[in-house]
């Protein structure tokens, strides 16, 4: 199959998940959004995904190409009812394309966090009830779009997971982080001291000894999520 993928830099792709997608023979199909969401074309795709950004779903005054990607999302999941999974922002944009709010976040949730499964256990069938994932959000969605479900939750936001009908889902975490994907965001200008900055030394001097440790337990979450998406596509 054919899955077209809206990312926001080229650094911050689909991570983990390539690997799977590839094992199974699946083609990956690449929109970088900022140059190339204006000619973005759906057809003969059979789902898309959407990934995290910088950037917020509010701002497509200072960001006309965002107007567009929200127009694409809506057409595609909407319209043709193509397959969605959304990643961080593609999590947010999804709710707001489909009349949910997305604001500032009380509080930034940023690094290795814990959420828990809530609600509609398919998406997340295999993962364990509380499990750790990597977090890099300042702003969550606060308010559901009509027809959706909170798949997941933590102390600091209300959705972390959802799910709208048998097509669309989304998590505001960041399920695709690996290690390597990690290296690849530290190329991201500034990207490194941003991150010093939000949670301190002691704990991103330590950020790739803990994802170490923690491989099995994202790698099981990676591939829950993604083997429960694909089984829910259309035949």
């Amino acid at each position: 199959m054919r899955f077209l993928v809206i990312q926001h830099s080229e650094k911050e792709h689909a991570g983990a998940f390539r690997a799977m997608f590839e094992r199974d023979g699946h083609q990956l199909i690449t929109c970088n959004a900022p140059l190339e969401i204006n000619t973005v074309d759906l057809s003969d795709i059979d789902g898309l995904w959407v990934l995290g950004g910088p950037m917020q779903v509010w701002q497509t005054a200072e960001l006309p190409w965002l107007a567009r990607e929200i127009e694409v999302i809506r057409h595609a999941v909407l319209d043709r009812r193509l397959p969605y999974f959304g990643i961080c922002l593609g999590h947010q944009l999804l709710a707001h394309a489909l009349g949910g709010k997305v604001s500032q976040a009380d509080e930034s949730e940023i690094g290795l966090h814990h959420v828990g499964k809530r609600g509609d256990p398919s998406l997340l069938s295999g993962v364990s009830e509380r499990f750790a994932c990597f977090q890099w959000h300042s702003a969550e969605i606060s308010q559901l779009p009509e027809g959706a479900e909170i798949l997941a939750a933590s102390g600091r936001c209300g959705i972390q997971a959802m799910g709208w009908g048998t097509t669309a889902s989304s998590v505001q975490f960041h399920a695709e982080m690996d290690a390597a994907t990690l290296r690849d965001w530290y190329e991201i200008e500034e990207c490194e001291k941003v991150l010093r900055q939000e949670i301190g030394d002691e704990a991103v001097d330590r950020v790739f000894d803990d994802l170490a440790a923690l491989e099995a337990e994202l790698g099981s979450l990676q591939t829950s999520l993604y083997s429960n998406w694909m089984s829910r596509l259309r035949t």
